[in-house]
């Protein structure tokens, strides 16, 4: 009988054990795919919000081609600064290829289209923007009346936006077709097409430097 109880015991304990080793393997293993599901989801918001600033770089671009276009000041950088660029001379001219990117000045932004080949004459290149300036007014706003805990939430999340950047450069590519339309009463109105300039644009969202980089181009056609 008392080797019994001993069997039982060593049984138990053996089974307890095993049991143990299971259950560990088993925290183990979803404390491991929480991390990863977290962390995934936050690479995830991160090239989401890398393609909103991707978008951002595309508006930019056209408001500065429609700029050049118009004649109306716009912001362009040499040498690292931003500076006023403002030429009424350009009003109601296409902007021309006139800026060329060297070799050694191509950017990972530049890279990543890969039907770009050996493009060296564009009509600006801007790096390096600031998406947080763009946002800031925003930003002010809703943490306007922040203190304590509220204002090291708003550090925070302004440290997170100035790390993302955009970058944007253009290429005239030639006459294109401009279409007007609009509403008319009358059966007979059409579409009016007149001849125009066409740029493919070209803008990145990035963060980090180049830690992730999203491109994206679009194609603007400025009429004559």
């Amino acid at each position: 009988m008392k080797n019994k109880n001993k069997n039982i015991k060593g049984f138990t304990l053996i089974l307890s054990l095993v049991l143990l080793i299971a259950m560990s393997l088993m925290g183990g293993t979803l404390v491991v795919l929480s991390s990863s599901d977290h962390r995934d989801n936050n690479t995830d918001d991160l090239y989401q919000q890398a393609f909103y600033v991707a978008e951002t770089g595309l508006l930019e671009a056209e408001k500065y081609l429609l700029n050049k276009f118009m004649g109306k000041p716009r912001r362009v950088k040499t040498a690292g600064a931003v500076s006023r660029e403002d030429d009424e001379l350009s009003k109601n001219i296409p902007p021309a290829n006139s800026f060329t990117i060297p070799a050694a000045d191509r950017t990972p932004c530049y890279k990543s289209f890969k039907n770009i080949i050996n493009l060296e004459n564009v009509v600006t290149h801007y790096t390096e923007g600031s998406f947080y300036q763009i946002v800031e007014p925003i930003v002010a706003s809703v943490y306007s009346s922040a203190s304590g805990r509220e204002s090291k939430y708003r550090d925070g999340e302004i440290s997170f936006l100035q790390r993302f950047t955009y970058e944007y450069f253009m290429v005239n590519v030639g006459p294109a077709d401009s279409f007007e339309t609009g509403n008319s009463v009358q059966a007979s109105a059409t579409d009016v097409v007149n001849r125009g300039t066409a740029f493919r644009v070209y803008s990145c969202g990035i963060f980090d430097e180049d830690k992730i980089i999203i491109p994206l181009e679009s194609m603007v056609v400025l009429p004559e």
